[in-house]
Formats: C-alpha cells, sequence, structure tokens
C-alpha cells in the first residue's frame, strides 16, 4: 500500500539487515517491529538513537500489546508512534504521512535556526564593525582642524567635534548637559536651542540662515572676533535623495588671510620699488639724452670750430693753443661717448646688428685712422690676418670696431718705442663653413710699459685704471676696456690680457660669427655720403611712389607734408580696402600703413597683402610695409611684424624717423643712420604743448602748423569728443577705445601730452572692457582740450 502511494520502501528481515539499511538509505522514516528474529525492536531503537548519525530519523513501533508499559517504553527511547497489531492500512499510511510531514518541518526549522544563528553571529559581527568605525570616525572628527556641527532631520543635534567648539568659544557641555527633565538639549530642535542658548550672534545668524532654504549647499566667510573662518553648509541625502539633515563644517583662515594680506603687502612694495627703478631707468635715460644733446652739440661746435680756425693763418703761439683746444675737445668727446656707452649696457639696452662685413677693410680702416699716431710716436705699425680666415663675415661692424680701436688706442698711448701690432686669425683649428658659426681671435700687441698680475685684475672694472699714476700721466675714464669687455661678451666671446712690466702687453678676444654668404653692400657708403649733402633731397636721390593709408584727418596732413618736404608726392587712402582698390589701379614702391582704420584695419590689410598678393594680380612686388601706430601697448612692433609689416614707426611721426625708415628700405633694408637738424627759430614756451612737436611741424613746413591746429580744434577734435560722449553713455566700449585713440594721435601730433595721456587711459580701458570712470575720465579730457585749445593760439 505504501509502496501505491509513491512512497519508496526499504524492508529488513531482522536487526542487522535493518542497520545495513540505515546506513545504506538514510530512510526518513522507520517502522520497526517490537520483536524482530535475533533481537528486540527496542534495542535496536537504542542503536540507531545512540549514533548521531540516525537519531534523528523518527521511527513508528509497531506491537503485538497494546498495553500501556510498551508504549511508554517505546516513547521513553526515543519512538515517535506505537501501532498495535492487527494494523490497519489505512492508519498506518496516515499515521506515516503525519510523521513524514513533522520530520519534513522538524528538518526546515533546524536549517531555519542554523541560518538564524549564522545571521545572529553575522549581525554581531557588524555591530562591532560598526561600532569600531564609529569609534574611529569619532577619533578623526575630533583630529579633523575644522569645526564641525550637524543636525539631524528633525532638527536636533546629531554630531559636534570639540574644534568647533573651541571655534566659537562654546562650552563642550552647553551641547551634552542635562535638563532638570532628564532630557538633553540635543533632545529638542535646533530652534528652541538656539533661542535658549548663548551662541555667537555670527553664528547663529548663519545656522538661521541655512535653515531658511536647507537644499542649498552654502560657502564663505564669516568674521568672529579678530578671527575669520571659512564655512561650508551642506544637506546630508541619501541616493534616493532622502533628508538625512544638515552639516556645518568650519576652517579658521586667519593666519591665511593675514599671509595673504602680507603676501599683497609684499607684492604692492615690490610694484612700487619696479615702478620706482623704471622712474629711476627712465629718468637716468632722459638724462642722458640731455647730456648727449646738451654736451655733445657745443662740443661739436668747439671742435669744428676750431679746425676752421686751425686753418687759418695763426702765430706759432696760437697754433698752439688751437692744437690745445682740439685735445681737449676731443678728449672730452671720447668721455661722453663712453660713460653713454657703458650707460647702454649697464641698462641692457645695447643692441647690437648682424650684417655682412669685411674684415679686410675693418683691419684697414683702424690702420689708416692710426697710422698718424704711430708715426707721431716713431713707432712701427703692423697689421696681419691669416691666409685661412675668411674676408666677408657676419657681425656689428660698427662695435667691431669701437673694441679694436680702443686696444689700439691704448696700445699706442702706452707704448713710448717699438710696435704695435694687430693681428686676426681662427680661434682654433676649425676649418670655416658656410652656416656653422665659429671663433675669430683678434689680437693686440704692443711693447709699451705693460701691466701687472695686481694691476690686471683691476683692469675690466667701471672707472679703474691699472694705477693712479697711469691715470694722471695718460688720462682716461677707465671705462674703455669695459666697455671692450660687454661688447666681447654681448658677440659671444671672451677677452684676455698677457703682459709683463717694462715689456708690453697682448689684449686679444673672441667673437661667436659666421661667414656671409653675401658681400657687404658697398652702395650703402655712397648712399650714406648722398644723404649727407644738403642739396639733394631724399626722393630725388631714391624715387619711389608711396602709398599712405590713415584715417585721422591730421595724421593725413602730416605724412604728407613730411613726405613733400623731403621730395614725394604721396596718395592718401583711409582705410584698408581702400588700400587693395589703390594697389590695382597703381604701382606702389611703399605703404605707409596705420595700424587702426575703420572696414579693415591695419593689421588685416597687412595679413591680406602678404598672404594673398597674387590674388590681387597687381603685375608687380608686393610693395614694402611700414607700419604707422600711437598705441602704447607692449609688444606692438612684435605685433605688426607677425602680420607681414616689414617695419614700425611710432607715433608722433617725426621727420627724422621716417626719413630714416624710407631711405633704410629704399637701399635693402641695410641702413640705420641717424640724421639729425638744429632747429634756430626761437617758439614760445608752453607747460601743456610739448615744444619739439611744434619744432618738428616746423621743420616740415612753418606754414602745417596753422593748418594742423585749424583741423585739431575746429574739424576733428570736437567730432571725437562727442562720438566719445556718445559712446560712453550707450556703453560701447569698442567705439570708446576707437575714438580715444584717434584723439589720442592727433593729440600727440600737436605735442598735446597730457591730454594725450588721458586718451590712453580711456583707449586701454575701452580694450579691457572696463567701463567704471569713464565719465569722469571724459570730463578730465574735455577740460584739458579746453587747455590745449587755448595754448594752440600761441601757435597758430
Amino acid at each position: 500500500m505504501l509502496v501505491e502511494q509513491g512512497y519508496v520502501v526499504k524492508i529488513a528481515n531482522d536487526s542487522s539487515e535493518a542497520l545495513l539499511c540505515v546506513q545504506l538509505y538514510a530512510p526518513d522514516l522507520v517502522i520497526l517491529s517490537t520483536s524482530l528474529p535475533q533481537g528486540s525492536g527496542y534495542d535496536l531503537c537504542r542503536i540507531l538513537k545512540a549514533d548521531t548519525a540516525t537519531a534523528d530519523i523518527p521511527i513508528v513501533f509497531t506491537g503485538d500489546q497494546d498495553s500501556l508499559e510498551d508504549k511508554v517504553q517505546a516513547f521513553d527511547i526515543g519512538g515517535v508512534d506505537y501501532i498495535c497489531k492487527p494494523l490497519h492500512l489505512a492508519e498506518v499510511a496516515a499515521r506515516v504521512h503525519l510523521h513524514l510531514i513533522l520530520r519534513h518541518l522538524q528538518t526546515d526549522l533546524a536549517q531555519k535556526n542554523r541560518e538564524l544563528s549564522q545571521a545572529l553571529l553575522e549581525r554581531v559581527g557588524m555591530l562591532k564593525d560598526l561600532q569600531r568605525a564609529n569609534l574611529l570616525l569619532h577619533a578623526q572628527k575630533e583630529a579633523a582642524i575644522d569645526g564641525i556641527f550637524a543636525v539631524d532631520e528633525q532638527g536636533r543635534v546629531a554630531s559636534f567635534n570639540r574644534r568647533f567648539c573651541e571655534m566659537w568659544n562654546i562650552p563642550h557641555d552647553l551641547l551634552t548637559q542635562k535638563q532638570k527633565d532628564g532630557h538633553s538639549l540635543n533632545d529638542f530642535p535646533l530652534g528652541a536651542f538656539l533661542t535658549s542658548s548663548h551662541l555667537p550672534e555670527v553664528l547663529t545668524e548663519l545656522l538661521e540662515m541655512t535653515y531658511e532654504n536647507p537644499d542649498v549647499v552654502r560657502s564663505g566667510e564669516v568674521n568672529y572676533g579678530d578671527r575669520t573662518f571659512d564655512y561650508y553648509t551642506s544637506p546630508v541625502s541619501s541616493d534616493q535623495n532622502r533628508f538625512f539633515g544638515l552639516i556645518w563644517c568650519f576652517r579658521d583662515i586667519t593666519a591665511k588671510k593675514e599671509a595673504e594680506l602680507r603676501q599683497w603687502q609684499l607684492m604692492e612694495d615690490l610694484r612700487k620699488a619696479k615702478e620706482q627703478a623704471e622712474e629711476a631707468v627712465r629718468t637716468k635715460a632722459a638724462f642722458l639724452a640731455m647730456m648727449s644733446h646738451e654736451i655733445r652739440t657745443p662740443i661739436n661746435g668747439v671742435i669744428g670750430m676750431t679746425q676752421l680756425l686751425a686753418d687759418t693763418e695763426l702765430a706759432p703761439e696760437q697754433s698752439k693753443y688751437v692744437r690745445t683746444i682740439q685735445v681737449s675737445g676731443e678728449i672730452l668727446l671720447s668721455v661722453i661717448n663712453d660713460i653713454l656707452d657703458f650707460s647702454k649696457i649697464e641698462s641692457g639696452k645695447l643692441e647690437l646688428e648682424t650684417a655682412p662685413l669685411d674684415l679686410r677693410v675693418l683691419v684697414r680702416d683702424i690702420y689708416d685712422v692710426q697710422l698718424p699716431k704711430a708715426k707721431e710716436k716713431k713707432l712701427k705699425f703692423e697689421v696681419g690676418m691669416h691666409p685661412n680666415v675668411p674676408y666677408f663675415v657676419m657681425g656689428d661692424v660698427t662695435r667691431l670696431r669701437q673694441i679694436l680701436l680702443n686696444l689700439v688706442t691704448n696700445a699706442l698711448k702706452f707704448t713710448d718705442s717699438g710696435l704695435v701690432r694687430i693681428v686676426v686669425r681662427l680661434a682654433n683649428s676649425q676649418v670655416p663653413v658656410v652656416g656653422v658659426p665659429f671663433q675669430l681671435l683678434f689680437s693686440v700687441t704692443d711693447t709699451g710699459i705693460g701691466i701687472s698680475e695686481e694691476q690686471i685684475q683691476r683692469l675690466f672694472q667701471p672707472f679703474s685704471q691699472a694705477t693712479a699714476a697711469t691715470a694722471r700721466k695718460y688720462g682716461g675714464t677707465g671705462l674703455g676696456l669695459l666697455i671692450c669687455k660687454k661688447l666681447v661678451e654681448s658677440m659671444g666671446g671672451k677677452i684676455q690680457v698677457e703682459s709683463q712690466v717694462d715689456q708690453g702687453s697682448t689684449f686679444s678676444f673672441t667673437v661667436k660669427t659666421e661667414i656671409a654668404q653675401q658681400q657687404p653692400n658697398q652702395i650703402l657708403r655712397e648712399q650714406v655720403t648722398l644723404s649727407n649733402s644738403p642739396s639733394q633731397r631724399l626722393g630725388d636721390r631714391l624715387p619711389l611712389k608711396i602709398l599712405i593709408a590713415e584715417d585721422n584727418l591730421i595724421n593725413q596732413e602730416l605724412a604728407m607734408a613730411m613726405l613733400i618736404k623731403i621730395g614725394y608726392r604721396p596718395d592718401v587712402v583711409d582705410n584698408g580696402l581702400a588700400v587693395l582698390q589703390a594697389l590695382q589701379v597703381n604701382q606702389y614702391d611703399l605703404l605707409l600703413l596705420d595700424v587702426q582704420m575703420p572696414e579693415m584695419d591695419g593689421l588685416e590689410t597687412a595679413d591680406y597683402l602678404v598672404h594673398h598678393w597674387e590674388d590681387l594680380q597687381t603685375g608687380y612686388e608686393r610693395p614694402t610695409i611700414i607700419a604707422m601706430t600711437a598705441s602704447a601697448m607692449q609688444g606692438d612692433r612684435e605685433m605688426c611684424l607677425r602680420a607681414g609689416m616689414d617695419d614700425y614707426i611710432s607715433k608722433p611721426i617725426m621727420m627724422e624717423s621716417l626719413q630714416r625708415t624710407i631711405e633704410k628700405w629704399a637701399i635693402g633694408g641695410q641702413n640705420d643712420m641717424t640724421i639729425t637738424t638744429d632747429f634756430e627759430t626761437p617758439l614760445p614756451q608752453s607747460s601743456v604743448i610739448d615744444i619739439s612737436a611744434i619744432k618738428n611741424l616746423e621743420q616740415i613746413n612753418p606754414k602745417l602748423i596753422g593748418r594742423m591746429i585749424h583741423l585739431f580744434t575746429v574739424e576733428e577734435a570736437p567730432t571725437l569728443l562727442q562720438n566719445l560722449q556718445v559712446a560712453i553713455a550707450n556703453n560701447d566700449l569698442p567705439n570708446v577705445s576707437y575714438n580715444a585713440h584717434t584723439l589720442k594721435g592727433s593729440s600727440n601730433i600737436l605735442g598735446a601730452k597730457s591730454l594725450g595721456q588721458l586718451c590712453l587711459e580711456m583707449e586701454l580701458k575701452g580694450k579691457r572692457n572696463d567701463n567704471t570712470g569713464l565719465s569722469d575720465l571724459f570730463s578730465q579730457i574735455e577740460q584739458q582740450y579746453q587747455i590745449v585749445c587755448q595754448e594752440l593760439t600761441r601757435f597758430g
């Protein structure tokens, strides 16, 4: 029957066979007869219950006796039921089914108990880990340099550290003490806590402000007493945006603020020191420029007039006096030149050019100049150049000549008998190759008084000579050798001296150079000679077709007058687009291009001409482009050259600068002459107008001054001032910058430097998008403009 109901049944005939079946099949239920062959069922039950592997198997006894004693005994030894024979199949099946269900329930319950025990153990471990983590977190919180304060979602104080209490001078017990009713203060909402406690007012306001809008992250700074705190407050939420509370973090940044203040003060001091140093450099440069002009001019007059006087009929005694004046003047001029060169070197403003030069011509020039002095002292004067030295090299011929001339002059000065020799050779065995730098060695040897080792140490120091006796006997500033040393080092070389007292000295120096790939421009000398001839204008010698691109009427008038003065007939346009049209109609050799113009400015025009010249289909080579700008920003020259311009002239344009630049490019970009002109017409003195600007206009054309003043005061400046006022009212900063720039250029041309400076300030504000103070600055410009107009009437 049990088989028919789906049970798997195993039958054993005796105790031994029953034990074997239990071990093999591990049954869920055992039906055991109380009487078995070779033993009783009770004994077999005791054996099964004694074995841990079978102790949990339920055993149902069947017996012949229905006595209470048999049943008790069956239950005592571990049986779960007792069925009397004869067996009723339905009863057996029902009881088997019941006990199997109970068996399964017990098994499941045991499994659940084991799982619950394991979970409990894990929970205990998690609690221990959480406790450990809380301890570490608390330790970290207490060790933090920031003050921390937090409340939960109900507004109760959830956490804080001692640093928070220390920063805000709050007693630690204030946040933890018990009330009379046994509750802690942090059992109440924060609002009630704030009204009942003695927290600092600044902290209270900050906490209340955060509470008004708790979802906002805030940060900033607060001041408490003499300290400054940086604060950060944020809501604490879960990934599901569930609100858990608020946290405030405070950091004491007082020391940082003080350090920043000290740093700012230091930077301010450095800025002032830098400005003072720059002002000192400017003052020094201005002083040297003034000294150069004020001293050179009379000295040149003295030397020139004594030369003329020496050519007249003089008595022997008069000739002696004239010669003394000549020598003294030449010595004084030499001293001035040394001081100026030394100043340029010290300020880092000495620039060296790199151009082809002929070493043979250089040495021959030195020889020709110094030969009369050698003959006068009856000295043998020799020059020599080794055959492997290239004739044509790259370098600054003027400074190289200055070094050699200084050394040869000293050699002749300190040598009374014997010889002076100049030798040029390679510094090493390296064979010069085109494109590869090499070292040249120049040496000047004499048989003069010589120098001791101790005296050599003082040679290359400023204002220092070998001995005081030498200075008294031979004169000099003591700057010549120092200047030579600095120049040599600037050329990538070194200078040294070898000498023995009473036997002579050898001064030698090296320079870094390379073979010139073209010969020096010999035509240059002829052009320079011609340029000094007052009877021939530059335009007659170097005919050019010139185009001026300038939108400012005053600048147009000035540039045209200057070019007409030196022999040219220029054309004028007022913007970049007109330049392109003019270049397609006429052939021009040179373009004077203003940088700031409407429609298409100078930089855009130059860039287009350089990169798209072929697109214009002009049929001739691109003209030389020379920039004209009054901008005072750093790097303007580099900006113009990057745009493709060939050269750069700063406004206000001076006649000398314009003529020098045109001449330079007309003969191949090599000439760098400086043409000076003396002005003798006395002009009214003015503290508002720079007289040199008026002199520049008078030099061009005396009638030009009145025309330029009329253009400025009647036609251009009033319009520009009106445009400025409108642009400021409309906050149109690009137009503010443009009109201020234009007015600045016109002001500087007429020498109104103060007005130009105010316009420059406004121009820079416009470029920097800074509209602060524009109205006040415009009022200053208007006021200065009225003063300038009054002053200009004296010159018109």
